[in-house]
């Protein structure tokens, strides 16, 4: 499906980095004191975010498998408005519960049908192995302009109309981006591909395959300290005494020097063992959250935004490439979706236990030093699963199946 697919893909990423920055980003501006952390507790903000992370995961193999079937247009456009429909009602949230209601119920699942899983299904639907890669590179490059248009975007929309009023708008900007890209861009079906009977799926002979287990637990290690330190760092370096537009302002130069990595890092990855080239963008980030455990000085606060930015941009596409490179195909939705589904479960409280455990101590260093053992273990048992025979043909989709 090549020939139709690049208009495709270039507004599904403008989606996807809209999604993220009203959704993800603005979030780490919502945690604030100067916006909904002066009506909020962190925690009760932590785990309304950590339980959206939580819903999104658990619907990860539903819409993995609506996706294999039937594309993703009706994903994103359904996603869309429960963005917005979620946004308008944490705009409007006066109590505890209604904080967790509006991320849980809404913006949860709005994650799960508008951030990059369902965008990677697309990819693998729409394009063959030979322009994968560039495919790759083009949505996560959009998709990274996210952070720097929407950090100080939301942080002086907070400023205008107050935390209210910019949740509402960003909402509203989701919508009609969302429903645009969905009904004038995105083809209906699933790509030519993928016409016809879905492969046979088998979770057990996928959870005996023993590259898709640790490259799994890489995967919900990473994702929950890098979910953690994103929806925290604002807050952090708030509270080391830092001016919450000046910390915008670096987040926002972190998210901009993400892009030359998303855009090299496949092509690197095709050349090179993928998972050997996640690990090291791992290391590197770990590097980068140390800098924020006891950070007093600007140049530590510059260069945790610096490499972090760097090496995050790098990590970004390569999962999509290693479960390319391992399961294309017809199952392929609903692999990755199983996947994201675990690593959802244990990831999604990253954000609440870090927010938890601040409350408890006082402070960040303690959460800090603990999503930096966790990123290790991460790079670790990531580099790991690409050891051995990472070419044979996955149990998980049988023998009458795509060819992995």
């Amino acid at each position: 499906m090549d020939r139709f697919s690049w208009p495709a893909i270039v507004a599904l990423a403008t989606t996807v980095m809209v999604a993220f920055g009203v959704m993800f980003y603005g979030f780490s501006v919502f945690l604030t004191s100067d916006a909904a952390g002066a009506d909020f507790s962190t925690t009760v903000l932590s785990v309304g975010y950590g339980g959206a992370a939580l819903a999104g995961g658990l619907l990860a193999f539903p819409v993995g498998r609506f996706a294999d079937k039937h594309g993703v247009r009706l994903v994103f456009g359904i996603g869309s408005a429960f963005g917005f429909l979620g946004l308008l009602a944490f705009s409007f949230a006066r109590e505890p519960w209604h904080v967790l209601g509006a991320w849980w119920l809404l913006i949860g699942p709005a994650g799960a049908m508008t951030y990059y899983e369902p965008a990677f299904i697309a990819v693998d639907q729409w394009f063959s192995a030979r322009h994968r890669a560039r495919a790759l590179a083009t949505l996560t490059v959009i998709g990274g302009i996210s952070g720097t248009i929407f950090i100080p975007l939301t942080e002086r929309l907070v400023a205008w109309f107050g935390w209210r009023g910019a949740a509402l708008a960003l909402g509203s900007v989701l919508l009609v981006v969302g429903w645009f890209t969905s009904f004038v861009f995105l083809p209906s079906g699933a790509g030519e591909a993928r016409h016809g009977e879905q492969a046979p799926f088998s979770l057990r002979s996928l959870l005996s395959d023993r590259r898709f287990v640790l490259y799994t637990v890489g995967m919900l290690l990473s994702f929950g300290t890098v979910q953690s330190i994103i929806t925290h760092r604002v807050a952090r370096f708030e509270e080391a005494g830092f001016a919450v537009a000046s910390v915008a302002v670096w987040a926002a130069v972190a998210s901009a020097l993400s892009l030359p990595g998303r855009y090299a890092s496949p092509f690197i990855a095709g050349r090179r063992r993928p998972t050997s080239v996640h690990a090291a963008g791992m290391v590197a980030v770990t590097v980068a959250m140390a800098l924020a455990v006891t950070v007093g000085a600007n140049w530590q606060m510059g260069a945790h935004f610096i490499l972090f930015g760097l090496s995050f941009g790098a990590m970004l596409p390569l999962r999509a490439m290693v479960m390319s490179s391992w399961y294309s195909g017809s199952a392929y939705g609903r692999i990755m979706g199983v996947q994201w589904t675990f690593a959802a479960i244990i990831g999604a409280a990253g954000p609440a236990g870090v927010g938890v455990l601040r409350d408890a101590t006082g402070g960040y260093e303690v959460p800090l030093v603990g999503l930096v053992v966790a990123m290790a273990v991460a790079a670790l048992v990531t580099w790991m699963s690409g050891l051995g025979n990472s070419q044979v043909k996955s149990a998980a989709v049988e023998s009458n199946g795509d060819p992995a």
